[in-house]
This record gives C-alpha cells, sequence and structure tokens, in this order.
C-alpha cells in the first residue's frame, strides 16, 4: 500500500490502469435562498486511485466521506477542479470528452427505478444503446447478449413489464442496459442498498464474473462490509479522502483504521480473526464461511467425527393474551387486482421485539401497514389490543396512539418546514395540547440523539440518519406502544445503523415499547429480536426465535430466506461437516467459545 492516501501506488502496476487519477479535488458549493453562498464543502481533496480491465473494485465509506460525489466525476456528472482524471485517455476535466466517457462509464444507481424509462424490459435495456446512436441493426441481438450475460434469458424476460419483477431482477436489467451499451467501466452507487441478503450476494457474484469475462472495470460504491469481502481491490474515503486502499487482504487486516474511518471488519473476517486468536486457525485471511469451515477442518480433521446430521429442530411458543397483542387471521391485501399478503397469520405480543424478513416484494411493507390500518385487510381480521382494525366503527384516533410508523424513507414524514414544526405535529394532531405537545417535542428531539441546534433546522439540509432521527422523534412524541419500523438502517453507514439500532433496542428495553421492524439484516435480528416472521411471495413460511427459524430455513435449503448470520452460517457448515457444535447459536461470541471448545 501506498505510504500517503495521494501518493502513486505501488501495490499493482499503475501502467496497465485505464483509469488513472491524480490527486483530484472537487467543492460544493452552498447557497441560501437568495442565491448567496453560505458554505464551501471540499467533497473530495487529493484522491488518486487506479483501475484496469477485470478489476472489481470495492469504494467504502461511512456517509459523507465523499464516495457518490467519486462515482459522479467517473462517470463526467460532476467535473474535478484540481488534479488528472484520466478515463480510458479522456481528460475528465475537458468539456469535450464528457460524450466519450459516458460512453465508458455506465452508472447504476441504488434505486434502479430512478434511471428507468421503459415499461418493458427490451424496451430498457435497448434505451442507452440507442441513446448512443449506436446502429439498430443488431440492436436486438446486443439487448439479447446483455440479458443472458445478468442471467435474465430474453426469452422469458424481454417482453416482461418493469413492474413485474422483484428488486434484485431490477437491478440486473439496469446491468443489462449498461452492458448494451458497450461500456468499459461499471460504477454502482450503493446499487446493493435495497436488496435482501441472498439477492445481494448473487449480484455481488454476477458482478465479479462480469468484471473477468466481459474485461470490464467494476467500481462498487458501499458501506455494506460484507461486499469487501468480494473485492480484488479496496479504497476506503473518509471526509473526502483515501484514508485506506490496496489489495484485500492488505485492507482487511486494518480493523483499527476500518473502525476509525467509521466502517468495521465483515463478520467472517471478525470470525476468522478472533479463532485464530484462539488458536483454532494458522491464518485469518479468509473471505467466506465454506472456505473458513473447511480450513478448521483440515487443521483437526480428527475432531470430526460425526454423520452430519442436525439435532432435531426445536419451536418455542409464547401464550398470547389477544387484549395485548398486534393478531393477524388469514389477513389477505391487495393493490387494485393484485394480491400483495396472502392469508397472513401471525402475532406479536406487547412487550416483543419482532423482524419482520424475507426478499424484496415478499410483503413486509404491506404487512406493516396492514397492523395499523394504513393498508385495510380484504379479507380476514386484524387486531391491535382487541380492536378490530377493519372495523370502520374503530376509533382511528385511539388506534393511531397505540402504533407508530418510520417509514423507509424519512422524507415521506418530513414534510414541514423545519425538525421542531415536524416533532410536534404529530401529537398535536391527535388532539394533545399545544403545550403538552411543545414538551413531548423537546425531549423526543434530545432522546433520539439530535444536537440542540437543530430544532429551526430547514430539513432539507439533514443527513440522511439525521432525517431517520428526526422522522423517530415525530413518532416517539405521541408516544405509542408499538414501534413499526420499515427498513430503519436502510441507507446509513455502519456507525450510523449501529447508533440507531443501539436506540431503538434501548427503546424496547427501558421504555417498553413494542418493536416491529422490517430488515434484511440477520446480523440486528439475531442479536435484537425475540422473534421473527419471514414472508416469502406475501406469505408468511416461518416463524419463531432466530435461531430456531434460521436453521430451520438452512436445513430446508428453498432459497426463499435471508441468509444466515455468520456465526450461525459457521457452525451449521462445521456441523453438517461432522462437528458437533451447537447450530442454534447465532452470537460472534457464543460461536467462537462453542468451536474453540471443541479444539
Amino acid at each position: 500500500m501506498g505510504k500517503t492516501a495521494s501518493s502513486p501506488i505501488d501495490w499493482r502496476n499503475e501502467n496497465i490502469s485505464m483509469i488513472k487519477i491524480r490527486d483530484m479535488a472537487f467543492e460544493y458549493f452552498d447557497r441560501d435562498e437568495e442565491g448567496n453562498l453560505t458554505e464551501m464543502v471540499n467533497a473530495i481533496r487529493g484522491i488518486s486511485f487506479d483501475a484496469a480491465p477485470g478489476d472489481f473494485v470495492v469504494v467504502a465509506g461511512r456517509n459523507g466521506s465523499g464516495k457518490s460525489t467519486f462515482a459522479r466525476i467517473l462517470n463526467r456528472m460532476l467535473v474535478p477542479i484540481e488534479g488528472k482524471t484520466e478515463i480510458f485517455g479522456f481528460d475528465a476535466s475537458e468539456e469535450k470528452n464528457i460524450y466519450e466517457i459516458r460512453k465508458i462509464v455506465g452508472m447504476v444507481f441504488q434505486n434502479p427505478e430512478e434511471q428507468f424509462v421503459g415499461s418493458i424490459v427490451e424496451e430498457e435495456v435497448a434505451f442507452g444503446a440507442e441513446n448512443l446512436g449506436l446502429p439498430e441493426k443488431g440492436l436486438k441481438k446486443r439487448v439479447d447478449k446483455a440479458l443472458a450475460a445478468v442471467g435474465l434469458e430474453a426469452s422469458e424476460y424481454a417482453m416482461r413489464g418493469i413492474d413485474e419483477l422483484s428488486g434484485g431482477e431490477k437491478q440486473k436489467v439496469a446491468i443489462a442496459g449498461i452492458l448494451a451499451m458497450g461500456t468499459k467501466c461499471m460504477v454502482l452507487d450503493e446499487s446493493t442498498a435495497m436488496l435482501d441478503g441472498a439477492s445481494r450476494r448473487e449480484l455481488i457474484m454476477l458482478l465479479k464474473r462480469l468484471a473477468k469475462d466481459e474485461k470490464l472495470i467494476v467500481i462498487l460504491i458501499t458501506h455494506n462490509m460484507e461486499e469487501l469481502t468480494f473485492a480484488d481491490y479496496i479504497y476506503v474515503m473518509d471526509k473526502g479522502r483515501i484514508v485506506l486502499k490496496g489489495r484485500r487482504s492488505a485492507v482487511l487486516s486494518e480493523g483499527d483504521k476500518l473502525q476509525k474511518a467509521g466502517l468495521a471488519l465483515p463478520k467472517v473476517c471478525e470470525l476468522s480473526t478472533r479463532l485464530k486468536a484462539k488458536g483454532v486457525i494458522r491464518t485469518a485471511e479468509l473471505y467466506d464461511i465454506p472456505s473458513l469451515a473447511d480450513r478448521i477442518m483440515k487443521e483437526h480433521m480428527h475432531k470430526f467425527t460425526g454423520d452430519g446430521t442436525f439435532p432435531a429442530l426445536r419451536r418455542t411458543a409464547r401464550k398470547v393474551s389477544p387484549v395485548n397483542a398486534v393478531i393477524m387471521q388469514k389477513a389477505s391485501c391487495y393493490y387494485g387486482k393484485k394480491q400483495v399478503i396472502k392469508d397472513v397469520s401471525c402475532t406479536v405480543a406487547k412487550g416483543e421485539f419482532v423482524a419482520v424478513m424475507g426478499g424484496t416484494g415478499a410483503g413486509k411493507s404491506t404487512l406493516l401497514k396492514a397492523m395499523m390500518g394504513l393498508q385495510k385487510a380484504k379479507t380476514g381480521m386484524v387486531y391491535v389490543d382487541g380492536l378490530d382494525v377493519n372495523d370502520n366503527s374503530t376509533d382511528m384516533k385511539t388506534l393511531n396512539r397505540k402504533m407508530g410508523y418510520l417509514f423507509q424513507n424519512p422524507e415521506q414524514q418530513l414534510f414541514l418546514k423545519n425538525v421542531y414544526e415536524n416533532v410536534v405535529f404529530g401529537p398535536m394532531n391527535l388532539g394533545i395540547s399545544e403545550v403538552e405537545a411543545q414538551k413531548r417535542a423537546y425531549e423526543c428531539i434530545e432522546l433520539v440523539g439530535l444536537p440542540q441546534d437543530v430544532y429551526d433546522l430547514p430539513t432539507y439540509k439533514l443527513s440522511g440518519g439525521m432525517k431517520k432521527r428526526a422522522a423517530l422523534a415525530g413518532v416517539l412524541a405521541m408516544e405509542p406502544d408499538y414501534l413499526i419500523l420499515d427498513e430503519p438502517t436502510s441507507g446509513l453507514d455502519p456507525e450510523g445503523a449501529a447508533n440507531l439500532l443501539e436506540l431503538i433496542n434501548a427503546l424496547h428495553r427501558d421504555a417498553g415499547i413494542t418493536i416491529i421492524m422490517a430488515t434484511h439484516d440477520v446480523e440486528a435480528v439475531a442479536a435484537l429480536a425475540d422473534k421473527v416472521i419471514v414472508m416469502d411471495k406475501g406469505e408468511v413460511i416461518y416463524e419463531g426465535r432466530p435461531g430456531e427459524v434460521f436453521l430451520e430455513a438452512y436445513v430446508d435449503e428453498d432459497g426463499r430466506v435471508p441468509v444466515l448470520p455468520a456465526a450461525q452460517e459457521l457452525l451449521a457448515e462445521l456441523r453438517k461437516r461432522g462437528l458437533a457444535v451447537n447450530p442454534y447459536l447465532t452470537d460472534t461470541d457464543a460461536a467462537v467459545s462453542e468451536i474453540a471448545g471443541f479444539m
């Protein structure tokens, strides 16, 4: 690795690089409503970067580190103000090169729907190529080849509507559109953030294959640390600078530096590092659970004496009082004629921390909305503490006092001028006196960890994490018994996500609020949830304690559930190989102790 963030790299041959950046800088200018300059932000400062065809490069960093700005410079959406930025021989600072650079560098955004213009898959994949003026002759062949490259056969997908696709399929269509343009570099800006764990892993493997097979430069912008384990090269950004860079093995050996940059070691690296410290393995340079399990087996073959069978699956049930619970009985919801959840029956007892999981489009958000009447069940029953949610005679203000809802996108709840007005709105809308509402607003803004000077701050000036907290403060000001959260950590970096989850857990543990949280984060579910409900295609397919549900899903191998927490996945893999460990454990500390105890 280089001695400084801006020094020329010495860990690869830069002569083969087709993207060469030296000492690049970029500034944002913030202006008030009158157009007066109020602030200048050094978003990028002295970055040096190299990439060559076939490279799979991950650029990681916390929110506000400058990585999205960097991505947009690569595609010439933004223009660097200093340094050298050369994209396949074209100088990015020169206006005349915009068209050529955008032909070479394709962008895939976090939400693919924001870049879609067609309603049919074939139209969408062809659009970029047509827009570049590529000859119409051979266009269909180009589209079919691009779809095949991302695993979507044209015969099945070409004429399908975009709105019929899952989140993972939509991202594949966006990538196919980039491939059809004949680009040489693909930049993905948080493109896996909205996907469940299984879909994310599938997409990453696809990107790695495309980099090698198509000789593309693939640059993935992310703050999901598990994605670093797939990289050839890693760049870590913080405060607009590259603070760490190098081959995967070198960067992932720098746990302290990653933590200082607001990130964390991937779970598999944490496991291997700790198992090495316990003397279980001799080397920690392992980046996936099967490889780690193989290494343990290789070094301790004599301990693997079992036949690979799993213990009988156990289930623990809890009695639920109908006047202290959310109960759904054969509930079905429709959007128009489309059935979104089907005959769902599940319970959430007051005082529980319940996670709702499943792939993109599984029906999680609709389930949450049905629980509090934001989406009415067309058939079946939904009760909250004995109140019939679907009964028109039910007092909705009574229900709204019981149920607080935090949307995935906090901007849906921040529609007034400043933070204070947004937080005070909810309780006043419920008929709480202005004095009491103000008192609650001040208390809740402090409770969620926002600074005192935030009250009069316009909401558009808040960071993503601050918006989540401001929206949460508004929900808490209504003093709900049940707090429903739809993907609360989406879009947050590891530090921000950990802080928000700690706050949510404190609300559950200390304030006694019942938590119902839709999430893709299996590690958070393993650490916090009492129960998990897993959905697929609008149906509840598993319900129970996390360790029990995850293991049952692993044994079933039906591919319809989230990936396991890393610690439990390792225990399950070891058990399958014949080591008699307890595969129900989900906690890293417990898993390390369990494995070390057999050595």
